[in-house]
């Protein structure tokens, strides 16, 4: 058969014409060809798919709540927006992967306590030296040339990561629990070997902007790493969103209200030094911030929640609240979440 792209002469039509009139060369003959090359499908067997599609579906949806995430973790970090999305996943050798990144970068090598093997934890030291700025009281300036991190910017940079892996936890919940375990961290990825050049991996590259700079997070997951996990990696088991029944609701809410909370009212504070602090005597006044006729605070788990006035109620001190701060109350239950999260 001549290529798609090239036409038959008039000569070579007259002899296939000639062909199948004699009977050396039957229709269905050409019919059954056709067939058989349209069910031909590559394959390359120096790399080898090891993932179907309905895996790397899985995988991309663990991966975009896990984005989700991270973008909340570094605003609260960064006292700023972090915009994290998820931008691709992709099966790729691991010298592949190592090629692919620049020197020096921002590298974790970690490892969980059910799976065989290790992962990498890849940031760009792009986003890395902004952050680090952020946290340490700067404007978030990158640096024009990038370097080898002092020993204090890759404490930061080392906690930070840290904090970023046992967010992995959480994402892959759905499909498999599990505890992730900082094993290292480098710089040049050519130090890194964490399994064969030419085993395949799932790359899974997140996307983040944040003050005007793009970079990329990547995650590198080895082929004999999720081998184990690779039946649990479909969407019928990924359910995030499951629905709460109306008797799990209630038992949250019992269990909730039977939480003991700590209960303070505050008269009022003051800062002394601690020369004046040791020479206290009996009948010195110490002088505090308030006056009083004015409420005074009323903190839940150290939280100040309430105004109210103090007095005495069947024979015992009391306070009678007078307003609420629901405000702060919202803005305490945040940071307690943002917290939660680190």
């Amino acid at each position: 058969m001549p290529p798609d792209n090239e036409t038959l002469s008039q000569e070579e039509i007259d002899a296939l014409l000639h062909a199948m009139e004699a009977g050396s060369l039957a229709v269905s003959n050409v019919n059954e060809e056709e067939d058989i090359m349209a069910n031909v499908r590559e394959y390359n067997f120096r790399r080898p798919m090891k993932f179907s599609k309905e895996q790397l579906r899985t995988l991309q949806l663990i991966h975009e709540n896990y984005a989700r995430d991270v973008s909340t973790y570094l605003s609260s970090r960064a006292r700023s927006y972090v915009n994290v999305t998820f931008a691709s996943v992709d099966q790729i050798t691991f010298s592949e992967f190592q090629q692919s990144l620049t020197s020096p970068t921002f590298i974790s090598v970690f490892s969980t306590d059910i799976l065989p093997g290790s992962a990498v934890f890849q940031m760009g030291l792009d986003i890395g030296y902004v952050l680090v700025d952020k946290l340490l009281g700067g404007p978030g300036i990158p640096l024009e040339t990038l370097r080898t991190p002092t020993e204090l910017e890759l404490a930061i940079l080392r906690k930070e990561g840290l904090s970023l892996i046992k967010a992995l936890s959480k994402a892959w919940a759905t499909i498999v629990p599990f505890d992730t375990i900082l094993e290292k961290t480098e710089f040049n990825p050519q130090f890194v070997q964490i399994a064969a050049p030419n085993e395949m991996t799932v790359l899974i590259t997140l996307s983040i902007n944040f003050k005007d700079i793009q970079g990329f997070i990547n995650v590198c997951w080895p082929s004999s790493l999720l081998e184990p996990i690779n039946e649990k990696l479909t969407t019928r088991l990924w359910s995030p969103d499951r629905k709460t029944t109306q008797k799990q609701i209630e038992k949250l809410k019992n269990s909730v209200l039977m939480t003991k909370a700590e209960v303070k009212a505050i008269l009022g504070e003051t800062t002394i030094q601690l020369s004046d602090f040791l020479n206290i005597d009996i009948g010195d006044v110490i002088r505090l911030n308030s006056f009083n006729d004015e409420p005074i605070s009323v903190t839940v788990q150290d939280a100040p929640i309430f105004k109210g006035t103090p007095g005495i109620y069947k024979g015992h001190y009391a306070i009678n609240i007078e307003k609420e701060d629901p405000e702060l109350l919202e803005k305490v239950l945040v940071e307690r979440y943002l917290k939660s999260l680190q």
